[in-house]
């Protein structure tokens, strides 16, 4: 009888030291310092396109990555270009301008390296606003009634004047039939409510923003007039892919996850309240019910791939006004490594696109 306790007790003790291994190392395990994030500074526009992004910082996409973003707000993409230069700005979010396309040229290491947003059928999130008081008139019922009027643009020979001489000429008028005024986006909601300009290009949120208040309405949508033209992109700052590389590709694989859940979102796949209470602290429209009802959603593709002819189409626009002394290569521009990267660990929802050569 001894000797049989003798024996469980024994194997009471095997029994017990695997449990107690294992909290011993859970207790090792948690009492282990965290790593650091490591911080990138993002540049954003107070534009729809960026849901993606806020929607992958919101969930922890980033975190997941050890990435901390730091968000930088800015009025256009132009503003950006310094910043990226000077190394204080890693990411930015926003059109091929002429300041990438000369900075190109330049031997600047600017680099489209995903789609931000484009207008394809349905989400024409870049639209001609109009004064209201206009529309109600009889003055403007069709583009080309813009004609001698005041149209205001973030920035001057930017992809948004670019859709605007493509609708214009289509109705028979063209660019340098209406008298441009630059500012912000911010800017134009007060400039159509003080009469100051007639019509403006403006971008979602705002379109909604100037409906709610009654100070304007859309006329058209560039989805109709430029279909799935590439508005804006991610970009890369010169340095950040080459002196933090992983960092860069893992910085991909979080966004590319918000670009898929913000599609699944707008196309009925899960709930858009579930995303409009995430987003809401970074987008206050997202808050405001009246002013969603009318808001157009951005286009993406969800494997992140940009829209490369109307790229093309932009380059030839600027080269043909004078803008450019000789056309950048687009290989010199887009660079797909980093979508690659995400394609290898989430996998892609379409056929692979080959980068240009």
């Amino acid at each position: 009888m001894r000797t049989v306790i003798k024996q469980l007790s024994a194997l009471k003790k095997w029994f017990c030291l695997p449990l107690l291994m294992a909290c011993l190392c859970s207790l090792s395990i948690a009492q282990l310092p965290k790593q650091p994030l490591t911080e990138v500074r993002v540049g954003i526009l107070n534009s729809l396109a960026e849901a993606p992004t806020f929607l992958a910082d919101e969930r922890g996409y980033f975190r997941e990555e050890g990435i901390k973003i730091g968000f930088v707000r800015f009025d256009n993409t132009a503003d950006m270009s310094t910043p990226m230069i000077t190394g204080d700005l890693d990411v930015a979010s926003g059109a091929p301008t002429l300041g990438l396309l000369n900075g190109s040229l330049r031997g600047l290491q600017f680099k489209l390296v995903a789609d931000k947003g484009r207008n394809s059928k349905g989400h024409g999130f870049n639209a001609i606003v109009v004064r209201k008081e206009l529309i109600d008139s009889g003055r403007v019922k069709t583009i080309a009634d813009l004609k001698g009027l005041k149209v205001a643009s973030p920035s001057r020979n930017s992809p948004m004047e670019f859709q605007l001489d493509i609708a214009l000429r289509a109705s028979g008028s063209k660019l340098e039939d209406v008298s441009i005024e630059q500012m912000g986006f911010p800017s134009m909601l007060q400039a159509l409510s003080n009469k100051a300009v007639d019509a403006a290009l403006l971008i979602e949120p705002f379109v909604a923003n100037a409906i709610k208040r009654q100070i304007a309405t859309r006329l058209i949508g560039f989805d109709e007039t430029s279909p799935n033209f590439q508005i804006a992109g991610i970009i890369y700052a010169p340095d950040f892919g080459k002196r933090r590389p992983e960092i860069a590709n893992k910085w991909m694989v979080a966004y590319l996850r918000g670009v898929r859940d913000y599609l699944d979102a707008i196309e009925g796949r899960s709930s858009r309240q579930e995303m409009y209470a995430a987003l809401g602290k970074q987008i206050p429209t997202f808050k405001d019910p009246v002013a969603m009802a009318n808001v157009v959603f951005p286009g993406f593709d969800p494997d992140g791939y940009l829209y490369l002819p109307t790229i093309s189409d932009s380059i030839d626009w600027h080269e043909s006004r004078g803008f450019l002394k000789q056309k950048p290569k687009l290989a010199d521009l887009i660079d797909y490594q980093y979508i690659e990267y995400a394609h290898k660990r989430l996998g892609r929802k379409g056929p692979a696109q080959p980068a240009p050569k």
